[in-house]
């Protein structure tokens, strides 16, 4: 008996079908051959800024140990499920399939697959690591999902983790409307949080867990542990038939795309975490987007909370010059315009202390007095007394902002970032 990996990507498309779905075929048809799972199938979530990502942007690993004579057959069953499930009329999807053979991840594949998930990496560098390691690639048409493929495979998960339980449609209800029990899911989310979370959206009532696209999800549950995602699908009441039902590990809600950086060393398509002082008061542009700029030893970066983050934004357009706060989210770089990050979290350091000049009271009738000019004092109206520009005194400003983390609502939220609610660092291992 043996040890085998096995990881797929890059099989769905704007029109229908989830990688995660043809993950679950392939676990089903695993069992149904008499293999057993080492561990819970994996659900990767890669680099949530890189342009030619699929719909969600994940890929599965399946790890398991079986007999070496049943590996080829293992290998046709997963294959032939690729070739029938995946969208491959579609111009833009190009799936990819990995087999590992090991116990042990090596560390070339486990470093291959932290830059997926953090970096930008090419088909070419997916198959020099493949050879590498001697992992077994499969290509359909271009291929490019042999790059998350390996990354599936080389994620251990062996730092933070997350679960998630996935029901899917039957065929005949796809790409219709999702027919669940709102006030369920509620009930649910009221029963279970924070154990799970991202159900539903705290300021506007709206479900969380069920997707809006064609694909065959009915709904996610997102948890801390597989527990707990159980029994949150057993409270939550389906209007329509699951035709099967899955719990993957995951990185989701990790942060595990994030990197501290200096402002120099930030690059378009990754997504950092950085500490600065704001040196530009945010303004409110066109569309309801705040934007601000905050600065480091080594430079000056643009942040930008945009307009479907809701009341996040008030948080932004509170800040002032001076503030030290740290910033994460993904960076990218519009034509004409300088890097821009677009705001996941922002943890506010250290406010700064705003002060208001207060004229000085006249000694006499205790009226305020008047400003008598640039360098000349102060004078006061009624009764005539002066005083020196020396008598001014200044008062401190209630800021309307104490420091703490604060985060865009679930609704806003992508996949890898990491709710409060988690308790966690801004990013991973830090």
């Amino acid at each position: 008996m043996s040890v085998f990996h096995t990881g797929i990507d890059d099989t769905d498309s704007p029109d229908g079908m989830c990688t995660t779905y043809l993950g679950a075929v392939v676990v089903d048809g695993l069992r149904e051959m008499g293999v057993s799972l080492l561990d819970f199938p994996f659900l990767i979530r890669l680099n949530p800024n890189w342009y030619m990502k699929t719909r969600g942007n994940c890929a599965v690993a399946v790890r398991f140990r079986a007999a070496d004579a049943q590996l080829s057959r293992i290998k046709e069953m997963v294959l032939a499920k690729v070739e029938e499930l995946a969208e491959l009329d579609h111009r833009d999807t190009t799936p990819g399939v990995a087999f590992y053979r090991g116990a042990e991840i090596p560390r070339e594949l486990r470093e291959f697959s932290k830059r997926v998930i953090q970096d930008v990496v090419t088909i070419r560098d997916a198959e020099r690591v493949a050879k590498k390691v001697g992992a077994e690639i499969h290509k359909f048409k271009l291929g490019r999902g042999i790059i998350g493929a390996l990354a599936a495979i080389g994620e251990t998960l062996e730092g933070d983790s997350t679960y998630e339980l996935v029901a899917y449609r039957t065929p005949e209800y796809r790409g219709t409307k999702r027919w669940i029990d709102e006030v369920s899911v509620a009930r649910m989310d009221r029963a279970t949080f924070p154990e799970t979370f991202d159900n539903v959206d705290p300021f506007t009532g709206e479900i969380r867990i069920t997707p809006h696209t064609p694909c065959p999800v009915l709904y996610g549950i997102r948890s801390e542990n597989p527990a707990a995602a159980e029994r949150a699908h057993l409270m939550v009441r389906s209007l329509e038939p699951i035709e099967r039902w899955i719990v993957y590990k995951t990185n989701q809600g990790t942060d595990d795309h994030l990197r501290e950086a200096k402002i120099s060393e930030i690059k378009p398509l990754r997504s950092y975490v950085v500490e600065g002082v704001v040196v530009r008061r945010p303004i409110i542009i066109r569309g309801g987007h705040v934007i601000f700029a905050v600065q480091d030893a080594t430079g000056t970066l643009d942040c930008a909370a945009y307009e479907p983050t809701r009341g996040f934004r008030s948080v932004a357009t509170k800040l002032r010059e001076g503030d030290v706060i740290r910033v994460c989210g993904g960076v990218k770089r519009k034509r004409g315009l300088p890097l821009t990050m677009n705001l996941e979290k922002i943890q506010v350091v250290h406010p700064i202390t705003l002060l208001r000049k207060v004229n000085p009271a006249c000694r006499l009738c205790g009226k305020r007095m008047e400003s008598a000019g640039t360098g000349k004092g102060y004078r006061c109206r009624k009764c005539g007394t002066k005083a020196s520009d020396s008598s001014v005194t200044m008062v401190e400003v209630k800021r309307d902002i104490d420091a703490g983390r604060f985060e865009v609502p679930p609704r806003a939220r992508r996949h890898l970032a990491r709710p409060l609610i988690r308790v966690k660092p801004l990013s991973r291992g830090h």
